[in-house]
């Protein structure tokens, strides 16, 4: 999981100005030095790119987690804006060693404040409250997916991936600590395909080689907001992305055979019944002989499957899902699953059979 630890100190002013952390409100008698108000931002990544690049681990990649943009919003018990800080390239980079200082006005002890923080995304100005910005959908799935090759080494949407957190704080007396934890918008599946050996029984010589892997039935759109707790975006379910399969031959032998590799990035979708979950298809050919420079043996060949996600069809924000396709025979059927959530959350890995 990506995290980001904001540390906001907000100095409150006199006891007697309790009140509710409204727009308007102003402290004309400062009385802690000047600093009523002040806010001491901290963006700190825990998670490190190790360097590892184990297809199927879980890896968060340095493209995965860059920042180029970030605002931090902060609106009233009444949902109205009060402050927007657009944080620059430099201050986002140096904050870890160099806190980030600005005053959030009208600030009151007792008051309570909701924080959001958005990175890699722009807020329209004309989004003034937290009611519109609650309604803000993410509606460019598309733009994060591409070949193999381009996904495994940059990001492929401009400006990175979409981060959104929020948390709601207490203003205290003094200092107020606030602490966000920032997730990526989008979902993550890698797949990864390879013959049984119930497969090299029954064909001997006979192999398959994938050519291409798609996902249908994504949900378009998803909130930039989570709001899973409570819904997901009423949207259709039409996305679709397919991506030719990359040819892993790390250790192949005539024992072990090719591993075909895919990775997409999907919008989080709710729980759905068998038939509306989303759908892998792989398209495939069969060469008798094994040997795929000859093409007369050839045979095509078309494996589906559903994604189970976390539980029942479920594909949370932030999740990190890996799809095992074991190969056992021709036919396209007898599939076996086994999901896991990988390290952007946890690991979910889902082991598929198919064939007899």
């Amino acid at each position: 999981m990506k995290k980001f630890f904001m540390k906001l100190t907000a100095i409150a002013v006199m006891p007697m100005l309790l009140a509710a952390c409204t727009k308007d409100e102003v402290n004309p008698t400062p009385t802690n030095g000047g600093k009523e108000g002040e806010i001491e931002l901290i963006l700190k990544n825990e998670s490190v790119a190790d360097g590892t690049r184990a297809f199927g681990s879980g890896t968060t990649e340095s493209w995965e987690k860059s920042i180029s943009s970030a605002v931090l919003i902060v609106y009233n018990t009444s949902g109205t804006q009060i402050l927007r800080r657009v944080l620059t390239a430099a201050e986002v980079n140096g904050s870890t060693t160099t806190p980030i200082k600005f005053v959030l006005p009208g600030v009151s002890a007792d008051a309570s404040c909701d924080f959001y923080v958005v990175i890699n995304r722009n807020i329209a100005d004309n989004i003034t409250t937290k009611a519109k910005l609650l309604e803000e959908l993410e509606s460019d799935i598309a733009s994060y997916n591409g070949t193999y090759a381009n996904v495994t080494t940059k990001a492929m949407r401009s400006g990175g991936f979409a981060m959104t957190g929020t948390v709601t704080a207490k203003i205290v007396s003094g200092t107020t600590a606030v602490t966000v934890t920032v997730k990526r918008v989008v979902a993550k599946v890698e797949i990864q395909t390879s013959m049984t050996d119930s497969f090299r029984t029954k064909y001997g010589n006979g192999c398959v080689e994938v050519k291409k892997i798609t996902l249908s039935r994504g949900a378009e759109k998803s909130y930039l907001i989570d709001q899973t707790a409570s819904k997901y975006a009423t949207v259709s379910s039409s996305f679709t992305s397919a991506q030719d399969a990359y040819c892993d031959k790390t250790g192949a032998s005539k024992t072990n055979a090719y591993k075909y590799n895919n990775l997409f990035y999907i919008n989080e979708k709710a729980a759905a019944a068998t038939g509306s979950r989303i759908k892998v298809v792989l398209d495939a050919i069969y060469d008798a002989d094994g040997n795929l420079s000859t093409t007369a043996d050839q045979v095509p060949l078309s494996y589906e499957t559903e994604l189970t996600g976390t539980t029942d069809g479920k594909m949370l924000r932030n999740g990190s899902y890996k799809l095992n396709v074991n190969l056992d025979g021709l036919t396209g059927k007898d599939m076996t699953l086994s999901i896991a959530i990988a390290n952007w959350e946890a690991l979910s890995t889902q082991n598929v059979n198919v064939g007899k």
